[in-house]
């Protein structure tokens, strides 16, 4: 019986999209899909469902693989994998203009299972491994604010988001020097409040924090011979005996 209903659940909501997709989807930015997208977080997965016209949830999970960049006798090695979820809202949606169909905001909650930048000293020495020097903890819990370009149309199908923001930091910064044996106590208190105060600072936050990503997604709840209505439609549509036109297709 329980899978009977969850079965006619899943045939009722994502092939016809009653909930899931817009009324208008030529005016929401938002559709029930699932995408992979790349960016400055990482590689990821990402799943939209819609709960209104102009409201949408919003899953993703990424992972970084392994960078380095060398910088000033050392390698810098960020580690980030995370996950979270995002609220998004469409504030002009009932507008008839591109930006006004496409533009959102996003309000998020993101828990990171690892964010960390390893920096290691460059061995002098060909052959030998390069040594590491100290550990930062970026922090791992951060509110997300963001906004970005939805449905990007490629295909009936297919269409590109766009979407940037900031992780916000919650903590302090920390850094905390490794093989802490192997040098006086002195210079571990100077390079780890050094670098602490480095980490710190508005710059380091905004580098550390920013968000940048582009994805691609298939589009689960797609509707054929759709229309656009005017302003003055969306402002009365809750009237009685109210009508949308249909003159229009939505591409």
């Amino acid at each position: 019986m329980l899978r009977t209903i969850i079965y006619l659940l899943l045939l009722h909501f994502l092939p016809t999209g009653v909930i899931a997709q817009s009324q208008y989807p030529s005016h929401t930015a938002f559709a029930t899909s699932l995408g992979v997208q790349l960016g400055s977080a990482g590689i990821g997965v990402e799943f939209n469902y819609p709960i209104y016209n102009n409201l949408s949830i919003r899953w993703q999970a990424n992972y970084l693989p392994e960078v380095r960049k060398h910088y000033h006798g050392l390698i810098y090695q960020p580690q980030r994998t995370l996950t979270g979820v995002n609220m998004d809202w469409q504030p002009l949606f009932g507008g008839n203009s591109w930006f006004a169909r496409k533009w959102f905001v996003a309000f998020g909650f993101y828990y990171f299972l690892k964010h960390q930048m390893s920096t290691f000293r460059e061995s002098r020495v060909i052959g030998e491994p390069r040594e590491k020097y100290y550990e930062v903890d970026l922090g791992k819990v951060r509110p997300y604010l963001g906004m970005g370009i939805g449905r990007l149309v490629l295909t009936e199908r297919l269409f590109l988001n766009l979407n940037g923001g900031f992780f916000i930091p919650t903590a302090k910064t920390k850094v905390e020097m490794v093989h802490k044996e192997q040098y006086d106590p002195s210079v571990i208190d100077r390079v780890e409040r050094e670098e602490q105060n480095r980490y710190n600072r508005v710059w380091a936050h905004l580098a550390t924090s920013l968000n940048i990503q582009v994805g691609l997604f298939y589009n689960f709840a797609y509707r054929f011979n759709t229309y656009q209505w005017q302003p003055k439609e969306w402002n009365n549509k809750k009237k009685k005996n109210y009508r949308p036109s249909k003159n229009q297709q939505f591409r």
